[in-house]
């Protein structure tokens, strides 16, 4: 059984990259990832390229709950993240925050 809820929270997070900043972009998200999976409450932050977009970026994160999702956000690692955000992004982070309504079937 997963250890995911239906209390949990998902959030799907898109970034653009600044024209000529996409493999900044790209490395600095890359180092977000080992720390944000260390963090409590954390079940699962995924980090995505569009196949056709290489400056569109796309984080998948599953939190035990919002408050733990609110707690990672003041946490150094992504404070730091985020004033950078106006020098590497085209814009700001475009995110969707969900609740999922249905567990995923298990293969039998």
């Amino acid at each position: 059984m997963s250890s995911v809820n239906h209390e949990s929270l998902t959030v799907v997070a898109r970034l653009r990259a600044r024209a000529g900043r996409e493999q900044e972009l790209r490395e600095t998200l890359t180092a977000l990832v080992p720390h944000t999976l260390s963090e409590p409450g954390c079940i699962s932050y995924d980090l995505h390229v569009d196949v056709n977009d290489p400056a569109s970026f796309h984080f998948h994160e599953v939190w035990r709950s919002g408050q733990d999702h609110a707690a990672n956000l003041e946490r150094p690692h992504l404070q730091e993240f985020l004033a950078r955000t106006d020098d590497l992004l085209d814009g700001g982070v475009q995110a969707v925050f969900m609740r999922r309504l249905a567990p995923v079937p298990t293969a039998a």
